[in-house]
């Protein structure tokens, strides 16, 4: 027999009486729960308040160990700033270099003290994990009388069985302290509950069909759905809950002074309950419109495994019944456990339906393995229960279950959170049209380091999950303790030491600071930079630098939290040296360039630049490439490199406005004065010329002589260089024009061709075979 002693710890925690950590104290506690520990003087409620003390004392000793580290290397510090001692140095350097001596050898000791409790910690919270799995197995494996045993001990005396039923039945229902006014007050009070019910519902259901009709066909979203689903049902079950709920509150009046509730009282209290569960069956698997696409399962299987679910729910309420009232204490303890067993046999069979139902959905077809192996534990359950075992078929009944409930729970959450993520990252509605230009984003850009909160929280639902299970699953406390330490203090990989708490909360603050950066970024482009003086290009440059050092930055602060050592970045430079040296040289000056491009600003966004043989509008300069889109709306990615390192050509850097030349000729004997007259007029009234004497004023050159015209070119600079293949468009139609008008002939090369020897005949004669054609 397990006996508990509870041990004079003084304080949980090892702390003395000024609050601070006492490795003394912490150690004297551990020995005094490890010859507990040895004794056998436990229980399992004891063991539990062990393993708690003892993930203090661990947490505790591992920050002795954190802090006493930290001073440690603090004074080896100063002692080397001090230098070797000399000759003649000043008193107070020598006591100085005493002192932290002394210091250095106190926090060794420290921390030699520290690190013991935290495997003394570690080795204790073994043993007591060790014992707990132990007792829960001599719990698992106790055997009772099996199935055969009790149906015989029923034939043997049956008398017995009914007489004791029967007056159990009769002493704990609770009618007798019924009178003739408490029926009648009862059956008036249901009666108000239903009607008010009714009524209830009715207006429930017509506001439900207005609202359908102002919203017309449009489809709600899932939380729509779910929300007008609500109200369904609500309405629906509505004179149950009325009903129900007015007898339990009624029946806990009239029986809530009793010690013990009798029946009446238990299935008032119960109805309530079993109507909610009915309601949640079908509020998932058989819901009213518009809400059905919820489950997105075959008709048949959903009503199947409804029905399945409704049996289940109902087995459940009768062992509520018999089980958790009066009415089996009155019975033969053989009897409480056959009804048991055949209870519990209906209730796992139809569990092993509904696996085998789920096959049936589409998604869950694979999965023949996992469907044959629950339904496996769950037969074993069935058969451990007959044959005695029946703290082992509890437990194995109530993992499977708590592990489906966590389950669909897990996935319920899942579904809803991915909602909740694409309503807030869509542009819908008008908040949310809101909030993405308050973020600062563009039309469709979905908001930055969203995805990184949609993996903190996958993480968070699945490891819940995880936990829920292995809890389910019999985890002792000291196991979930050791797990949860883990967690917080983190575990060492070799010399690195990954804390999944600090993983997580670096990982959400990089969700923030990226948001904050976004929201930083739109400010600085859409309101604060265009009031100022700043040309595009240098508020474009200004932006792309801002995102990139925020960034930067939330990166930076996102490894602090995390707990990154950034003594280690020497090495993690190091080897990027290395890496640098074999392949990645031009990516490194791809970034350097880029770098450049924005501080310097040689070509700025929408200039327009020659690359090579890649003529076309600057769209985007990034950290690496530059996007340039040619005149045929195809985009050319350039890297940044080449923009710095070969020729450009950049009609757009300085000034917008540029020169064009229009060569134009005229045949000979033309008169060359009403030509350049001609020319310099239609320059002149061109909107696009810039004529005002900012610039040279349009002029027509007398190019030379050719071979069959008189060669001219009109020079002229026009306001915008964007527009230059226009201007030269528009001068060449209105040449071609005043030149018909003036009779000015535009000539065409000719040749003359000389026949020496024609054959009388009119054929050419035939070349010689040696002739070139």
């Amino acid at each position: 027999m397990l006996i508990a002693v509870m041990l004079p710890l003084g304080n949980a925690q090892g702390q003395n009486a000024n609050g601070k950590f006492d490795a003394t104290e912490s150690g004297r506690q551990l020995d005094r729960i490890s010859r507990d520990l040895d004794l056998r003087r436990h229980d399992r409620d004891q063991l539990k308040d062990w393993a708690q003390n003892v993930q203090r004392t661990k947490r505790d000793a591992s920050e002795c160990v954190t802090a006493a580290q930290q001073n440690l290397d603090k004074a080896n510090k100063d002692l080397e700033t001090l230098g070797a001692p000399i000759k003649g140095e000043p008193a107070d350097v020598t006591q100085q270099r005493r002192a932290l001596k002394r210091q250095i050898s106190d926090d060794e000791k420290r921390i030699a003290s520290c690190k013991l409790l935290v495997l003394r910690s570690d080795d204790i919270a073994s043993r007591i994990s060790a014992i707990q799995q132990q007792i829960l197995a001599e719990r698992l494996f106790a055997t009772g009388p099996t199935v055969s045993e009790l149906v015989q001990d029923y034939w043997q005396q049956p008398e017995v069985w009914y007489a004791a039923g029967r007056t159990a039945f009769l002493k704990n229902t609770g009618l007798q302290l019924l009178s003739t006014n408490h029926l009648l007050t009862l059956v008036a009070l249901l009666a108000i509950g239903v009607a008010v019910g009714i009524w209830l519902r009715r207006r429930i259901g017509t506001r439900l069909c207005l609202r359908r009709e102002t919203e017309g066909a449009a489809t709600p979203t899932l939380f729509g759905r779910i929300g007008m689903c609500l109200l369904t049902l609500f309405g629906h079950y509505l004179p149950y809950f009325l009903a129900t709920s007015v007898a339990a509150v009624y029946f806990y009046f009239i029986t809530g002074a009793l010690t013990h509730a009798p029946l009446i009282s238990v299935i008032a209290y119960g109805l309530p309950v079993y109507f909610l569960l009915i309601a949640a069956i079908r509020f998932f698997l058989d819901p009213f419109p518009p809400a059905a696409p919820l489950h997105s399962l075959p008709t048949d299987v959903a009503k199947s495994l409804g029905r399945r679910l409704r049996v289940l729910v109902l087995l459940i309420f009768l062992a509520y019944l018999l089980f958790s009232t009066l009415l089996t204490q009155g019975l033969p303890e053989t009897a409480v456990e056959l009804l048991r067993a055949v209870i519990g046999a209906v209730f796992i069979l139809n569990l092993i339906w509904i696996v085998w139902l789920l096959g049936r959905i589409p998604r869950l077809a694979h999965t023949l393995g996992l469907r044959s192996g629950l339904i496996l534990v769950l037969a074993a359950s069935v058969v451990a229960e007959w044959l005695g075992y029946r703290n082992l078929s509890l437990y194995l009944l109530r993992a499977i279950l708590g592990t489906i409930v966590a389950l669909g729970i897990t996935l319920l959450l899942g579904r809803l959170v991915r909602e909740l993520f694409d309503v807030i990252d869509s542009t819908r509605h008008p908040w949310q049209q809101w909030l993405h230009q308050r973020l600062g984003l563009k039309s469709g850009q979905k908001i930055p380091g969203l995805i990184w909160l949609r993996l903190v929280a996958f993480i968070l639902l699945w490891g819940g999950f995880v936990l829920a299970t292995l809890r389910i699953w019999g985890l002792s406390e000291a196991s979930l303790q050791q797990l949860a330490a883990m967690a917080d203090q983190g575990f060492a990989v070799g010399s690195l030491r990954i804390i999944p708490t600090k993983i997580l909360l670096g990982v959400v603050g990089l969700i923030v600071f990226l948001t904050v950066n976004s929201w930083f970024k739109g400010r600085l482009e859409q309101r604060w930079l265009p009031k100022t003086r700043m040309d595009r290009g240098a508020r474009e440059a200004l932006v792309a630098i801002s995102g990139y050092t925020g960034v930067a930055l939330a990166i930076v602060i996102a490894l602090a939290v995390a707990g990154m050592d950034f003594s280690n970045l020497a090495i993690i430079a190091g080897a990027l040296s290395v890496g640098i040296g074999f392949g990645l040289q031009n990516i490194v000056n791809n970034f350097v360039s880029g770098l450049i491009l924005l501080f310097e600003r040689p070509v700025k966004t929408g200039d327009w630049v020659v690359v090579g043989n890649t003529e076309g509008y600057v769209r985007r300069i990034s950290i690496r490439s530059t996007q340039i889109q040619t005149f045929d709306r195809a985009d050319v990615i350039v890297p940044n490199s080449e923009l710095i390192s070969n020729q450009v050509t950049n009609w757009m850097l300085r000034d917008p406005r540029g020169r064009v030349r229009v060569p134009i000729g005229v045949a000979y004997g033309s008169d060359t004065q009403l030509v350049k007259e001609i020319l310099l007029k239609l320059a002149n009234e061109h909107p696009l010329v810039v004529t005002d004497k900012s610039t040279p004023q349009p002029m027509v050159l007398f190019r030379g002589f050719g071979d069959s015209s008189l060669d001219f070119e009109l020079r002229c600079f026009i306001s915008n260089i964007d527009k230059r293949l226009t201007v030269i468009s528009d001068l060449n139609f209105g040449i071609d024009q005043a030149f018909r008008e003036n009779n000015v002939e535009i000539p065409f090369p000719q040749r003359d061709l000389h026949v020496r020897n024609w054959p009388p005949s009119g054929r050419p004669p035939a070349p010689p075979p040696d002739a070139d054609d």
